[in-house]
Formats: structure tokens, sequence, C-alpha cells
């Protein structure tokens, strides 16, 4: 796992398979997605593509999304970073 930010409160690092709980439990939330394209994902395998597409970009691009994680309680708390566009 690559650390790329970490501050008191947060680690910020490369998302990994183990994210995609996290990754369904905000991006399932329509509320979540009203700015975002109103396209919220249905099924924790989403969840699972998203992150590989994701970790793909790291490897051909050198850049993507990272995992927010509250570093008291372990918690994944969001996505944040580059989108390869």
């Amino acid at each position: 796992m690559k650390i790329h930010i970490e501050t008191k409160r947060l680690l910020i690092r490369d998302l990994e398979k183990f994210d995609a709980k996290g990754i369904f439990d905000l991006d399932s939330d329509p509320e979540v997605h009203k700015y975002l394209g109103k396209k919220p994902i249905k099924t924790i395998r989403e969840a699972e593509e998203i992150i590989n597409f994701i970790r793909s970009q790291y490897r051909d691009n050198g850049i993507g999304r990272w995992a927010v994680i509250d570093k008291k309680t372990n918690d994944f708390i969001g996505w944040t970073g580059l989108k390869y566009e």
C-alpha cells in the first residue's frame, strides 16, 4: 500500500481491493451523486470494477484517485485525487 499524504487525522493512500465496501457505501447513495452525474452504483461488483480501473490508471498513467482513511477509526471516509480523462 502506498501512502501519498499523512496528516494528524488522515491517511490518503492508494485504493485497495478491500476498499470496495467503502466505495459502495458512498457511491450507492443518491445524495452523494447529486452533483456527480446522478448515477449511483448498485452493486459491490461495480465498486470492485471502479477500484480495478483506478488501479490500472496508477500503472498506466502514474496518477489516480486515492482512499481517505480516518486514522483514529481506520474507516474509509471518502476518496480524492486526480482523475485521468
